[in-house]
C-alpha cells in the first residue's frame, strides 16, 4: 500500500514537470537512524562492543530537532573508560546527552551534515570528545539515489515495472519546527 501511494506521487511529479518538495519529518529521521545506524539493539559503539562491561561507549537514543539552519541529532551516550582490578572496574563513566550538528547540505549525490559540531554539558564530555567525533564524524553522511533506490526497488517487486531513478539533485534543504523540507528535481523512469 504504502509504496503504491509513493509510486502515484512519483507519477504525478513526472507530470507536473517541476522541482518536488519533500517533507521529512525528524520522528522519520530518528526512527531511520535507529533502525540503519544504531544497528546493535539500538545502540551504536563507538568503542567496546556488548560483552564489554568496563571499557566501552556507545551511543542511542536519537532525537532530531532544527536550531535555525542547524540540524540537530541528540543522542544519549553511555561510556566507560575503566580498568580491571582485582576483579572490579575502576574508572569514570556515566551517561549524558551528546549533540551531533550540523547545516544540511548536498554535493556530488550526498546528504551531509556540514560546518558539523560535537557538544554536551557534562565534565566528562573532555574526556570522550576526541572518540565521539572520531567515531561519528565520518558517518553524518548518506548517499542519497541509493537510499532512495531502495524504495523504488520495492515498486518494481510489486509489478510496477523496472522503476529507476535516472537522475536526482536536491535544490534546497529547510528546516522547520518539526521536519524537513527537500526540494528536489529527478527523473523516474518506468518501463514494462
Amino acid at each position: 500500500m504504502k509504496a503504491t501511494v509513493f509510486l502515484l506521487f512519483l507519477l504525478h511529479m513526472q507530470v507536473a514537470g517541476a522541482a518536488a518538495k519533500l517533507d521529512v519529518a525528524y520522528a522519520s529521521v530518528e526512527r531511520i537512524l535507529t533502525t540503519r545506524f544504531l544497528t546493535e539493539g539500538g545502540r551504536r559503539y563507538l568503542q567496546g562492543s556488548p560483552e564489554d562491561t568496563c571499557a566501552y561507549a556507545f551511543i542511542q537514543e536519537p532525537r532530531v530537532s532544527a536550531l535555525g539552519e542547524r540540524l540537530q541529532i541528540r543522542f544519549l551516550f553511555a561510556a566507560r573508560a575503566g580498568t580491571e582490578v582485582a576483579g572490579r572496574c575502576v574508572g569514570p563513566g556515566d551517561n549524558f546527552d551528546i549533540v551531533v550538528s550540523g547545516v544540511p547540505s548536498y554535493r556530488d549525490g550526498e546528504l551531509f551534515l556540514d560546518a558539523l559540531r560535537f557538544e554536551a554539558e557534562h565534565k566528562l564530555f573532555d574526556v570522550f570528545s576526541k572518540l565521539i567525533e572520531r567515531q561519528l564524524a565520518p558517518q553524518m553522511k548518506i548517499r542519497a539515489k541509493p537510499y532512495i533506490e531502495t524504495y523504488i526497488a520495492e515498486l518494481t517487486a510489486l509489478g510496477a515495472g523496472r522503476v529507476s531513478l535516472e537522475t536526482l539533485s536536491l535544490q534546497n534543504i529547510e528546516l522547520g519546527a518539526s521536519s524537513a523540507v527537500l526540494e528536489a528535481d529527478f527523473l523516474i523512469t518506468v518501463q514494462p
